[in-house]
Protein backbone atom coordinates (compact mmCIF):
# COMPACT_ATOMS: atom_id res chain seq x y z
CA UNK A 1 0.00 0.00 0.00
CA UNK A 2 1.35 3.42 -1.00
CA UNK A 3 2.31 5.80 1.78
CA UNK A 4 0.20 8.93 2.21
CA UNK A 5 1.34 12.53 2.50
CA UNK A 6 0.08 14.07 5.78
CA UNK A 7 -1.70 17.16 4.40
CA UNK A 8 -2.01 19.28 7.55
CA UNK A 9 1.45 18.45 8.85
CA UNK A 10 3.09 19.11 5.47
CA UNK A 11 1.40 22.51 5.15
CA UNK A 12 2.26 23.44 8.73
CA UNK A 13 5.91 22.45 8.37
CA UNK A 14 6.23 24.24 5.01
CA UNK A 15 4.92 27.52 6.42
CA UNK A 16 7.08 27.07 9.50
CA UNK A 17 10.10 26.53 7.27
CA UNK A 18 9.35 29.50 4.99
CA UNK A 19 8.80 31.99 7.82
CA UNK A 20 10.58 30.49 10.83
CA UNK A 21 13.77 29.65 8.94
CA UNK A 22 13.78 32.80 6.83
CA UNK A 23 17.30 33.96 7.81
CA UNK A 24 18.91 30.65 6.85
CA UNK A 25 16.78 30.50 3.71
CA UNK A 26 17.99 33.96 2.75
CA UNK A 27 21.55 32.79 3.26
CA UNK A 28 20.88 29.80 1.00
CA UNK A 29 19.63 31.83 -1.99
CA UNK A 30 21.07 35.32 -1.62
CA UNK A 31 23.66 34.96 -4.39
CA UNK A 32 21.36 33.76 -7.25
CA UNK A 33 18.53 35.97 -5.99
CA UNK A 34 20.68 39.11 -6.06
CA UNK A 35 21.99 38.23 -9.52
CA UNK A 36 18.41 37.83 -10.74
CA UNK A 37 17.33 41.14 -9.17
CA UNK A 38 20.38 42.95 -10.61
CA UNK A 39 19.67 41.60 -14.10
CA UNK A 40 16.03 42.63 -13.75
CA UNK A 41 17.06 46.14 -12.72
CA UNK A 42 19.52 46.52 -15.58
CA UNK A 43 17.08 45.19 -18.15
CA UNK A 44 13.76 46.64 -16.97
CA UNK A 45 14.75 50.30 -17.19
CA UNK A 46 15.93 50.29 -20.86
CA UNK A 47 13.00 48.06 -21.84
CA UNK A 48 10.37 50.31 -20.31
CA UNK A 49 11.97 53.54 -21.54
CA UNK A 50 11.97 52.22 -25.12
CA UNK A 51 8.35 51.15 -24.91
CA UNK A 52 6.25 53.61 -26.92
CA UNK A 53 2.49 53.06 -27.29
CA UNK A 54 1.73 51.52 -30.68
CA UNK A 55 5.38 51.10 -31.70
CA UNK A 56 6.57 47.44 -31.87
CA UNK A 57 10.15 48.26 -32.94
CA UNK A 58 11.61 48.53 -29.41
CA UNK A 59 10.23 45.09 -28.64
CA UNK A 60 11.98 43.67 -31.72
CA UNK A 61 15.25 45.31 -30.69
CA UNK A 62 15.02 43.81 -27.21
CA UNK A 63 14.00 40.31 -28.37
CA UNK A 64 17.59 38.94 -28.14
CA UNK A 65 17.79 40.08 -24.51
CA UNK A 66 14.58 38.17 -23.79
CA UNK A 67 16.01 34.98 -25.29
CA UNK A 68 19.22 35.36 -23.29
CA UNK A 69 17.35 36.30 -20.12
CA UNK A 70 15.09 33.27 -19.94
CA UNK A 71 17.89 30.66 -19.76
CA UNK A 72 19.73 32.76 -17.17
CA UNK A 73 16.58 33.12 -15.06
CA UNK A 74 15.98 29.37 -15.39
CA UNK A 75 19.46 28.64 -14.00
CA UNK A 76 19.11 31.13 -11.15
CA UNK A 77 15.67 29.87 -10.13
CA UNK A 78 16.92 26.27 -10.22
CA UNK A 79 19.82 27.29 -7.96
CA UNK A 80 17.40 28.82 -5.45
CA UNK A 81 15.09 25.80 -5.43
CA UNK A 82 18.01 23.38 -5.06
CA UNK A 83 19.47 25.37 -2.16
CA UNK A 84 16.14 25.68 -0.35
CA UNK A 85 15.32 22.02 -0.87
CA UNK A 86 18.70 21.09 0.59
CA UNK A 87 17.95 23.37 3.53
CA UNK A 88 14.50 21.85 4.10
CA UNK A 89 15.86 18.31 3.94
CA UNK A 90 18.51 19.16 6.53
CA UNK A 91 21.41 18.41 4.17
CA UNK A 92 23.12 21.79 4.41
CA UNK A 93 26.48 21.85 6.17
CA UNK A 94 28.25 24.97 7.39
CA UNK A 95 27.18 28.61 7.40
CA UNK A 96 24.09 29.16 5.21
CA UNK A 97 25.51 32.45 3.85
CA UNK A 98 28.75 30.76 2.74
CA UNK A 99 27.17 28.09 0.49
CA UNK A 100 28.14 27.74 -3.16
CA UNK A 101 24.78 27.90 -4.99
CA UNK A 102 25.88 26.53 -8.38
CA UNK A 103 27.02 23.04 -7.43
CA UNK A 104 25.88 19.64 -8.66
CA UNK A 105 22.36 19.82 -7.11
CA UNK A 106 21.56 22.93 -9.15
CA UNK A 107 22.60 21.36 -12.45
CA UNK A 108 20.85 18.09 -11.68
CA UNK A 109 17.67 19.96 -10.86
CA UNK A 110 18.01 22.13 -13.97
CA UNK A 111 18.39 18.99 -16.12
CA UNK A 112 15.37 17.42 -14.40
CA UNK A 113 13.28 20.54 -15.07
CA UNK A 114 14.28 20.46 -18.74
CA UNK A 115 13.45 16.75 -18.90
CA UNK A 116 10.05 17.51 -17.37
CA UNK A 117 9.38 20.26 -19.93
CA UNK A 118 10.32 17.96 -22.82
CA UNK A 119 8.12 15.17 -21.44
CA UNK A 120 5.13 17.51 -21.11
CA UNK A 121 5.64 18.85 -24.65
CA UNK A 122 5.72 15.29 -26.01
CA UNK A 123 2.59 14.37 -24.05
CA UNK A 124 0.82 17.50 -25.26
CA UNK A 125 1.76 16.91 -28.92
CA UNK A 126 0.62 13.27 -28.73
CA UNK A 127 -2.64 14.41 -27.15
CA UNK A 128 -3.23 16.96 -29.91
CA UNK A 129 -2.53 14.35 -32.62
CA UNK A 130 -4.93 11.90 -30.98
CA UNK A 131 -7.54 14.67 -30.73
CA UNK A 132 -7.17 15.54 -34.43
CA UNK A 133 -7.51 11.91 -35.49
CA UNK A 134 -10.47 11.43 -33.15
CA UNK A 135 -12.08 14.58 -34.55
CA UNK A 136 -11.76 13.31 -38.12
CA UNK A 137 -13.22 9.92 -37.19
CA UNK A 138 -16.01 11.56 -35.22
CA UNK A 139 -16.81 13.90 -38.11
CA UNK A 140 -17.16 10.93 -40.47
CA UNK A 141 -19.36 9.04 -38.01
CA UNK A 142 -21.70 11.97 -37.38
CA UNK A 143 -22.51 12.23 -41.09
CA UNK A 144 -25.01 9.46 -40.45
CA UNK A 145 -27.03 11.84 -38.21
CA UNK A 146 -29.06 14.93 -39.16
CA UNK A 147 -26.97 18.09 -39.42
CA UNK A 148 -28.14 19.73 -36.18
CA UNK A 149 -27.89 16.50 -34.22
CA UNK A 150 -24.42 15.81 -35.60
CA UNK A 151 -23.19 19.28 -34.59
CA UNK A 152 -24.61 18.84 -31.11
CA UNK A 153 -22.92 15.46 -30.68
CA UNK A 154 -19.60 16.74 -31.97
CA UNK A 155 -19.77 19.79 -29.70
CA UNK A 156 -20.58 17.75 -26.58
CA UNK A 157 -17.82 15.22 -27.28
CA UNK A 158 -15.33 18.01 -28.03
CA UNK A 159 -16.06 19.79 -24.74
CA UNK A 160 -15.89 16.53 -22.77
CA UNK A 161 -12.64 15.50 -24.49
CA UNK A 162 -11.04 18.90 -23.82
CA UNK A 163 -12.00 18.61 -20.14
CA UNK A 164 -10.57 15.09 -19.89
CA UNK A 165 -7.38 16.17 -21.65
CA UNK A 166 -6.95 19.14 -19.29
CA UNK A 167 -7.48 16.89 -16.25
CA UNK A 168 -5.01 14.35 -17.60
CA UNK A 169 -2.35 17.00 -18.26
CA UNK A 170 -2.83 18.42 -14.75
CA UNK A 171 -2.60 14.97 -13.18
CA UNK A 172 0.54 13.97 -15.09
CA UNK A 173 2.30 17.32 -14.55
CA UNK A 174 1.53 17.27 -10.82
CA UNK A 175 2.79 13.75 -10.24
CA UNK A 176 5.91 14.26 -12.34
CA UNK A 177 6.96 17.63 -10.92
CA UNK A 178 5.96 17.81 -7.25
CA UNK A 179 8.77 15.65 -5.85
CA UNK A 180 11.31 16.47 -8.56
CA UNK A 181 13.52 18.76 -6.44
CA UNK A 182 13.88 16.54 -3.33
CA UNK A 183 14.58 13.48 -5.46
CA UNK A 184 17.34 15.30 -7.37
CA UNK A 185 18.88 16.80 -4.22
CA UNK A 186 18.53 13.89 -1.77
CA UNK A 187 19.03 10.94 -4.11
CA UNK A 188 21.50 12.70 -6.39
CA UNK A 189 19.99 11.55 -9.66
CA UNK A 190 18.03 12.96 -12.57
CA UNK A 191 14.78 11.07 -12.99
CA UNK A 192 11.07 11.64 -13.45
CA UNK A 193 10.09 8.07 -12.63
CA UNK A 194 11.10 8.15 -8.97
CA UNK A 195 8.90 11.15 -8.17
CA UNK A 196 6.03 9.63 -10.15
CA UNK A 197 6.27 6.41 -8.14
CA UNK A 198 6.47 8.17 -4.79
CA UNK A 199 3.43 10.31 -5.60
CA UNK A 200 1.26 7.27 -6.38
CA UNK A 201 -2.06 7.52 -4.57
CA UNK A 202 -1.32 11.07 -3.38
CA UNK A 203 -2.58 13.28 -6.20
CA UNK A 204 -5.43 14.90 -4.26
CA UNK A 205 -3.22 15.36 -1.21
CA UNK A 206 -0.60 17.06 -3.37
CA UNK A 207 -3.33 19.16 -4.96
CA UNK A 208 -4.53 20.33 -1.53
CA UNK A 209 -1.09 21.23 -0.22
CA UNK A 210 -0.34 23.17 -3.41
CA UNK A 211 -3.63 25.08 -3.09
CA UNK A 212 -2.64 26.06 0.46
CA UNK A 213 0.25 28.03 -1.06
CA UNK A 214 -1.13 29.05 -4.45
CA UNK A 215 -4.28 30.73 -3.12
CA UNK A 216 -2.48 33.06 -0.64
CA UNK A 217 0.17 33.87 -3.26
CA UNK A 218 -2.54 34.67 -5.81
CA UNK A 219 -4.23 37.02 -3.33
CA UNK A 220 -0.91 38.77 -2.65
CA UNK A 221 -0.29 39.05 -6.39
CA UNK A 222 -3.73 40.63 -6.99
CA UNK A 223 -3.16 43.14 -4.18
CA UNK A 224 0.27 43.98 -5.63
CA UNK A 225 -1.10 44.51 -9.15
CA UNK A 226 -3.92 46.70 -7.83
CA UNK A 227 -1.49 48.79 -5.76
CA UNK A 228 0.84 49.18 -8.74
CA UNK A 229 -1.61 49.75 -11.59
CA UNK A 230 -4.83 50.81 -9.89
CA UNK A 231 -8.31 49.85 -11.01
CA UNK A 232 -7.90 51.05 -14.60
CA UNK A 233 -5.59 48.26 -15.75
CA UNK A 234 -8.46 45.97 -16.76
CA UNK A 235 -10.94 47.18 -19.41
CA UNK A 236 -14.49 48.07 -18.33
CA UNK A 237 -16.98 45.31 -19.09
CA UNK A 238 -18.44 45.73 -22.58
CA UNK A 239 -15.97 48.42 -23.63
CA UNK A 240 -13.97 46.30 -26.13
CA UNK A 241 -16.48 46.67 -28.94
CA UNK A 242 -14.29 47.56 -31.95
CA UNK A 243 -10.70 47.77 -33.16
CA UNK A 244 -10.33 51.43 -32.11
CA UNK A 245 -11.43 50.63 -28.54
CA UNK A 246 -8.94 47.76 -28.39
CA UNK A 247 -6.11 49.99 -29.68
CA UNK A 248 -6.98 52.72 -27.17
CA UNK A 249 -6.97 50.23 -24.32
CA UNK A 250 -3.61 48.79 -25.40
CA UNK A 251 -2.14 52.29 -25.44
CA UNK A 252 -3.65 52.89 -22.01
CA UNK A 253 -2.06 49.68 -20.71
CA UNK A 254 1.36 50.70 -22.00
CA UNK A 255 1.04 54.09 -20.35
CA UNK A 256 0.04 52.37 -17.10
CA UNK A 257 3.09 50.08 -17.38
CA UNK A 258 5.39 53.07 -17.91
CA UNK A 259 3.92 54.83 -14.88
CA UNK A 260 4.24 51.67 -12.79
CA UNK A 261 7.87 51.27 -13.84
CA UNK A 262 8.58 54.85 -12.78
CA UNK A 263 7.14 54.09 -9.36
CA UNK A 264 9.17 50.89 -9.11
CA UNK A 265 12.39 52.67 -10.02
CA UNK A 266 11.67 55.63 -7.77
CA UNK A 267 11.04 53.43 -4.73
CA UNK A 268 13.77 50.92 -5.55
CA UNK A 269 14.87 50.78 -1.91
CA UNK A 270 11.46 49.27 -1.10
CA UNK A 271 10.60 47.28 -4.23
CA UNK A 272 13.85 45.36 -4.64
CA UNK A 273 14.26 44.30 -0.99
CA UNK A 274 10.54 43.43 -1.08
CA UNK A 275 11.12 41.29 -4.16
CA UNK A 276 13.95 39.47 -2.39
CA UNK A 277 11.80 38.85 0.67
CA UNK A 278 8.91 37.61 -1.47
CA UNK A 279 11.23 35.23 -3.36
CA UNK A 280 12.61 33.79 -0.13
CA UNK A 281 9.11 33.12 1.20
CA UNK A 282 7.58 31.88 -2.06
CA UNK A 283 10.37 29.49 -3.00
CA UNK A 284 10.66 28.46 0.64
CA UNK A 285 7.00 27.44 0.68
CA UNK A 286 7.24 25.34 -2.47
CA UNK A 287 10.55 23.79 -1.46
CA UNK A 288 9.18 23.06 2.00
CA UNK A 289 6.03 21.39 0.68
CA UNK A 290 7.90 19.03 -1.63
CA UNK A 291 10.75 18.33 0.81
CA UNK A 292 8.54 17.51 3.80
CA UNK A 293 6.17 15.45 1.65
CA UNK A 294 9.19 13.55 0.31
CA UNK A 295 10.51 12.88 3.80
CA UNK A 296 7.12 11.55 4.88
CA UNK A 297 7.00 9.20 1.89
CA UNK A 298 10.53 7.78 2.22
CA UNK A 299 10.70 7.66 6.02
CA UNK A 300 11.76 4.17 7.18
CA UNK A 301 11.88 3.11 3.50
CA UNK A 302 15.41 2.25 2.27
CA UNK A 303 16.12 3.82 -1.10
CA UNK A 304 19.38 3.49 -2.97
CA UNK A 305 21.30 6.75 -3.16
CA UNK A 306 19.41 8.74 -0.51
CA UNK A 307 21.90 11.00 1.25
Amino acid sequence: MAKKIPVGETISRAYGFAFGNIINNLGAIWIPALILIACSYLFLRPYMTRLVPGDPNPLRQLAPIFFLGFPLAFVLISAQMAALTKEALGLRRGNPFAQFPFGAPTWRLLAAYLLFVVAMIVIYVVGVIVALIGGLVLGIMTNAFPADTGKLIVGMIAVFSAFVFLCAITYIATRLSFLLAPVCVAEQRITLIRGWELARGNFWRIFLVLLSVLIPLLIVECVYIYALYGDNFLPPIGSMTDADAVAQFQAHQQQAMLAANERLQHYWYITYPGSLLFAVIMYGLFAGLSAFAYKALVEDTPAEGIA
